[in-house]
């Protein structure tokens, strides 16, 4: 029979998810996990069927404290729920990303593997988050220097920079699992808190727009892959010049359905790439636009930021 306080348990339960945590003996190395595992503020930590490969993957497993979803035969006294979990802490805190959507520009994971000399940094896709929960983004092509991948690497701590509208947010995070499909990506830990400061004085958005470049000694081809109200970057298979280097710029953009041929002159304010490949310059345009041409790059930008 059970105690009153067991029945309380169950009435207080009644409805609620419960859960169980997980042992060291629970878990096979090598062989599918049977149930998912979740940390104990409910974000899932590895779905079933996933192969925990060695015992250095198992121990960073472990260290999570991970649970899965009760099962009939499990003893009362193990039940948990993530309320009875969430007892005793801190109540939610504000999301420190929530100005973060699919308006990212730029992200660069930086991280060292086991064995690794010096930290690496990788640019990667932004794919989305969910928020207070994860933040997926491509996984780069990398190898650790004993041969192992990101499957190997859970719980590998990170800091992660993201550029978004005129921001640049950086915020500590670890690899909550890696998954190979349908394209390798990464599960990141949604951080408790993160550094913002501005990055740039206007909005900006990716595009790919043709321009024609025009030089001191002829035009030029590119592809304008970013654009703001302010300047732009350039890719091209031709040298543009140094640093501070003024070059004439034309190009075409719709706003509200309507083509506008935009004409103006800009300064080259940084370069990155080699010779042998494609060049990227980051452009400042000149000051005193004329006030149509300025009233038409803002207008492509914010449309643009309306449609993500």
């Amino acid at each position: 029979m059970k105690t009153l306080g067991e029945l309380h348990k169950d009435e207080k339960n009644m409805g609620k998810q419960q859960f169980v945590y997980v042992s060291e003996s629970d878990i096979r190395v090598g062989a599918p996990l049977p149930w998912p595992l979740y940390l104990r503020k409910g974000e899932l930590l590895a779905p079933a069927g996933y192969v925990i490969t060695d015992e250095v993957a198992l121990n960073r497993v472990l260290l999570a404290r991970p649970m899965r979803v009760s099962q009939p035969g499990d003893k009362v006294s193990d039940l948990i729920s993530i309320e009875d979990e969430m007892d005793g802490m801190p109540g939610p805190t504000s999301d420190p990303l929530k100005s973060l959507k699919h308006n990212a520009e730029g992200t660069v994971l930086t991280f060292q593997f086991p064995g690794d000399y010096d930290p690496r940094s990788a640019q990667v896709e932004f794919y989305g988050r969910v928020p207070q929960q994860s933040i997926i983004v491509s996984a780069p092509a990398v190898r650790a220097a004993n041969g192992q991948s990101w499957q190997h690497f859970e719980g590998l701590p990170m800091t992660a920079q993201v550029v978004f509208g005129r921001t640049v947010c950086v915020f500590k995070t670890s690899l909550l699992r890696f998954a190979a499909l349908p394209s390798g990506h990464l599960f990141l830990r949604y951080p408790t808190d993160a550094v913002s400061k501005p990055f740039r004085q206007a909005l900006r958005v990716e595009v790919k727009l043709p321009v024609s470049i025009t030089l001191v000694d002829g035009t030029v081809p590119g592809v304008i892959t970013n654009l703001s109200g302010g300047g732009c970057a350039i890719s091209t298979g031709f040298v543009l010049g140094d640093a501070g280097t003024v070059i004439k710029l034309a190009f075409r953009l719709k706003v509200g359905g309507k083509a506008h041929l935009i004409q103006l002159t800009g300064r080259i304010r940084s370069i990155k790439g080699k010779l042998s490949q494609q060049m990227q310059y980051g452009v400042a345009f000149e000051n005193g636009l004329d006030e149509t041409t300025e009233l038409a790059l803002k207008s492509f930008v914010y449309e643009h930021l309306a449609e993500r």
